[in-house]
């Protein structure tokens, strides 16, 4: 697996402008803003144009709500039994399978045995306030919303040699305490004066709470060293040496990650399952624009050697081909490059050759008692980080002081997933029980969080996925050249590629949004089917880590 290092301050910056304006692809001749498609005619009686849309994720449906509502005869084709690609809740029931590494033949890796009324998001589990697209859908949709909590400062950090198992860091500890430490050197260098010494050494008191002196010995910030009593006056818990915060390399495990801006405070979530967007836009489509959704019909070739575009897929045991005036593919790229594609240039097939889906895991567990709401704990919603494998562990931001909830107990990245997803679906729960005691000692008591209540989900094994996101490289040339050729239809303008995989912000569901908007604005003529000459190639890392 290659490895590369993350963007620079300046870069990352520039990364996450050229995402939020569009200067990164999709709607790269616009100012990042949805096109305006109420200006757009609707499809002329008896004229409308035929559609394939291939994939029902994110990014197939918005395609198919938007020309559907304008009149085309949009058909989709999903292999799987659901729409959403990776927009997938997990609930009783559920059957969850992964591609067994040998023949390649799916197996089944979990049965969901939550109980009834819970549920864990295994895919996508925020939504950014300024996600406009994915919050407006939300809003025309009816899909209720309610607060995603990022961090809060109960939340615990572990760090192996530095906090032992079960004996964590308190986020407030952690944030306040190198605040503090550093404001009080800071101020130790002020030995000259000038009109900016009185009021910076006054700034530097507020901001580290220091003393008179300008010293640090800690703070209530960061929590009171015993509980309140009526004859007790509040203290201040003792501060983390500045040498050991050093020595725990606190800020390499994504503590601040909650102050880049894709994470920053609002963020939302729809209540009862991220699901719920990817089922309005289903019922929108089938039942008022007069989509045909077909699933487990998976294509297995498409040929733009024709007149049109023509698909030819397998459902119910047959083989069948179809033709239209436009297909739109959201199959993922490593799925894509599989199937037999007939009349496409060169240039697309490097493209597609050219980027790889980045790995990823994620465990969810079934507490059968909100032990992280409890009188010691006093987590209400946000992440706990560790540099376990786990890599991080979050908290449910809804159903506060009910009985049971779900706990995502694991979500990690590149090698740490590469090894995760070769273990058994066993193996792996045992491995995330272990980083979790580590935060957690409740995770020692199996009637607590049952291990067979557990799920995993490995999304680089997951059939007809392969991936969590295109993991693109802005330093890769390679890259450079097949980002821009995605935004670019094949075929004469017949086919074209849609999802988060070909927009700004992969790994996101706003960039699937987006790049379907910009296709659809292609082919109504609102945008040239060419890309600018220069595009902005997205940091992956950068915009799904925050490294």
């Amino acid at each position: 697996m290659s490895t590369r290092t993350s963007a620079t301050p300046s870069e990352s910056a520039q990364s996450l402008y050229h995402a939020m304006s569009g200067l990164a692809g999709p709607l790269s001749s616009g100012e990042g803003t949805a096109p305006d498609f109420a200006a757009a005619p609707r499809a002329a009686a008896g004229e409308e144009p035929s559609v394939l849309i291939l994939g029902a994720g994110v990014g197939g449906l918005t395609t198919a709500y938007e020309l559907g509502r304008l009149g085309y005869r949009c058909t989709v084709l999903e292999p799987q039994t659901r729409t959403g690609g990776r927009n997938r809740t997990a609930r009783k029931g559920d059957k969850l399978y992964e591609l067994d590494g040998q023949g390649n033949s799916p197996v089944l890796t979990h049965t969901c045995a939550f109980d009834e009324d819970l549920y864990l998001n295994l895919g996508p589990g925020r939504i950014p306030y300024h996600h406009r697209r994915v919050l407006n859908y939300c809003t025309d949709l009816g899909v209720s919303l309610e607060p995603y909590i990022m961090e809060t400062t109960a939340n615990v950090l572990h760090s192996a040699g530095h906090t032992p198992p079960g004996q964590t860091w308190r986020n407030r500890r952690i944030a306040n305490d190198t605040r503090g430490h550093l404001a009080a050197l800071l101020s130790a260098t002020l030995t000259e004066s000038d009109e900016l010494t009185g009021p910076l050494r006054d700034l530097l008191r507020k901001f580290g709470d220091l003393d008179e002196e300008g010293e640090y010995h800690g703070s209530t910030r960061s929590g009171y060293d015993e509980p309140l009593d009526v004859h007790e006056f509040p203290r201040p818990a003792p501060p983390l040496p500045l040498a050991e915060l050093i020595q725990s390399e606190f800020w390499k495990h994504r503590f601040y990650q909650p102050v880049d801006y894709l994470w920053q405070a609002t963020m939302f979530q729809p209540v009862g399952g991220m699901d719920k967007i990817v089922h309005a836009l289903t019922e929108r489509i089938t039942s008022e624009y007069d989509v045909s959704v077909e699933l487990e019909a998976e294509v297995t070739s498409i040929d733009l050697t024709g007149d049109g575009a023509g698909v030819t897929y397998r459902t119910g045991g047959q083989e069948l081909t179809t033709t239209a005036d436009y297909c739109v593919s959201n199959i993922p790229l490593p799925v894509l490059k599989q199937l037999t594609l007939t009349g496409f240039s060169t240039s697309f097939r490097n493209a597609m050759k050219a980027v790889g889906f980045a790995p990823t895991c994620k465990v969810g567990w079934q507490a059968n008692r909100r032990f992280w709401e409890d009188d010691h704990n006093q987590i209400y919603g946000g992440i706990s980080w560790t540099d376990h494998p786990i890599t991080q562990f979050w908290y449910p931001s809804n159903d506060y002081f009910s009985r049971t909830g779900t706990l995502t107990g694991a979500y990690n990245f590149g090698d740490h997933a590469e090894d995760m997803g070769k273990l058994a679906p066993a193996d792996r729960l045992r491995l995330a029980r272990d980083g979790a005691a580590q935060l957690h000692r409740e995770f020692l008591e199996k009637t607590t969080v049952p291990q067979d209540l557990g799920v995993t989900i490995a999304w680089h094994k997951v059939p007809h996925q392969l991936g969590g996101w295109a993991d693109w490289d802005p330093d890769d040339p390679d890259h450079q050249v097949a980002y821009k050729q995605l935004l670019q239809p094949e075929g004469d303008g017949r086919f074209y590629v849609v999802g988060d995989q070909a927009s700004p912000l992969p790994g996101w569901q706003e960039g699937a949004m987006m790049s379907a908007q910009y296709v659809v604005a292609q082919i109504l003529g609102l945008l040239p089917r060419t890309a600018p000459e220069t595009v902005q190639v997205p940091d992956s890392v950068f915009l799904t880590q925050g490294l």
